[in-house]
């Protein structure tokens, strides 16, 4: 397992139209994290605060993040910035390893006007962390992101890496770019039962209820492979169900029926 998403909240302060989910109002409880994370401790020491919902919003981040540091985690955290100066000593926790921020996510913000000058300041003094700024499907950006984007190249420069969707501006510093993508629901169109995916082999996800799925792509777990709340971690991946969707997909199989209809999978294949 290379990481597990753990999704503390699924509220937001943000209805951008590529988050086709309704937004919640539910927070995972600090105790409900510290026992989660011991249980995903014993099989990955990288953690993701990511599914749906804003991660800054969670009224005892601080005290998540000392935990993370504590237990030796490695973090990658992604988040739309809109809440960013709230947290003036984010990069200083030693269980950061990247932030992730959507920048396109600006476009349905209220436009704050610091907004960028905390980006700046993130991107001037890094601390050794990988900061990503990813504008998501650029035709659809507004002018002011577009110019945004090209003022820091023109300040840093700009190289290719070996990812044709990433561009380095400074040392751990980069340009993340991707169009958008459908979520997998199961009304939309069959897609195969033949594949590949990464999902429950390099990862799983665990939602603001403590229901375990197969990806970051399935809020709802609606590809439900255990529930945390009835029972562990351990037992869930040494689940028969568990197993054979992962036996499955590494013989080019599709079992699972939400699997079936998702298109993002179809980038692995």
């Amino acid at each position: 397992m290379k990481r597990v998403y753990l999704e503390i909240t699924d509220a937001c302060n943000l209805n951008c139209p590529f988050c086709t989910y309704p937004k919640g109002h539910f927070f995972m409880s600090y105790d409900q994290i510290d026992d989660y994370t011991s249980q995903i401790k014993e099989f990955c020491n990288y953690i993701y605060l990511h599914i749906l919902g804003e991660p800054l919003l969670h009224p005892e981040l601080n005290s998540i993040l000392d935990l993370l540091d504590q237990k030796g985690f490695h973090l990658q955290l992604v988040t739309n910035g809109t809440l960013l100066n709230r947290y003036p000593h984010l990069l200083k926790h030693d269980c950061l390893r990247k932030l992730s921020i959507s920048v396109h996510s600006y476009d349905h913000s209220d436009k704050n006007e610091h907004y960028f000058d905390t980006l700046n300041e993130l991107v001037k003094h890094n601390n050794n962390k990988a900061i990503e700024l990813r504008f998501y499907n650029e035709d659809t950006l507004s002018d002011t992101l577009k110019g945004y984007k090209a003022s820091l190249i023109e300040k840093y420069g700009i190289e290719s890496t070996k990812r044709n969707d990433s561009f380095r501006l400074k040392d751990n510093v980069y340009i993340y770019t991707q169009d958008f993508f459908d979520w997998p629901f199961m009304d939309h169109p069959f897609v195969s039962d033949t594949g590949y995916c990464h999902g429950g082999i390099d990862m799983i996800a665990i939602n603001h209820e403590g229901k375990v799925c197969l990806c970051c792509l399935d809020p709802l777990a609606l590809n439900e492979i255990g529930d945390l709340n009835k029972e562990s971690l351990k037992d869930i991946l040494s689940s028969g169900k568990y197993q054979n969707i992962v036996k499955a997909f590494k013989e080019k199989k599709i079992v699972s029926d939400l699997c079936k209809h998702c298109t993002y999978r179809t980038r692995f294949d």
